[in-house]
């Protein structure tokens, strides 16, 4: 966790809060989300506890987020962050090269973030790997 203030116009200090949450691919995590009519795989989410969004910050501040991906350069893995929504395309060479997409997004509200991952077109009934998402909470 990093903590870095600010002073802003107002006089009033500027305050980031930066949360780095794993969240593993296992069922316990992830829920999947079916419509309730047809029964159909609609989306996977994961709501987690985050005290540190009060309702001063959903009514004053702001939280944004990223999803962490750790990517081989040569001999060095390095991370990176894309702001959410993002959405990760994917190949799957096994079965003659079949295209999909993951969308990943998130839902904040005071004490909580539900994070939120989408697929197109394809589901073979496993959960989102294991994600790495970094909150950034700022007020």
């Amino acid at each position: 966790m990093l903590v870095i203030s600010a002073c802003g116009k107002d006089g009033k200090d500027t305050v980031f809060l930066v949360l780095d949450i794993d969240v593993p691919s296992h069922t316990n995590s992830w829920r999947m989300v079916r419509d309730e009519i047809t029964e159909d795989f609609l989306f996977f989410e994961c709501r987690v506890p985050v005290r540190e969004i009060t309702g001063d910050i959903f009514d004053n501040g702001a939280v944004l987020c990223y999803l962490v991906e750790y990517v081989g350069y040569g001999n060095t893995t390095i991370p990176i962050q894309s702001p959410l929504p993002y959405t990760l395309f994917r190949v799957d060479y096994e079965d003659n090269e079949y295209y999909f997409s993951e969308n990943y997004t998130f839902e904040v509200s005071p004490g909580y973030i539900n994070f939120v991952v989408k697929v197109s077109d394809f589901w073979d009934g496993e959960y989102p790997l294991n994600c790495t998402f970094r909150v950034v909470i700022m007020r």
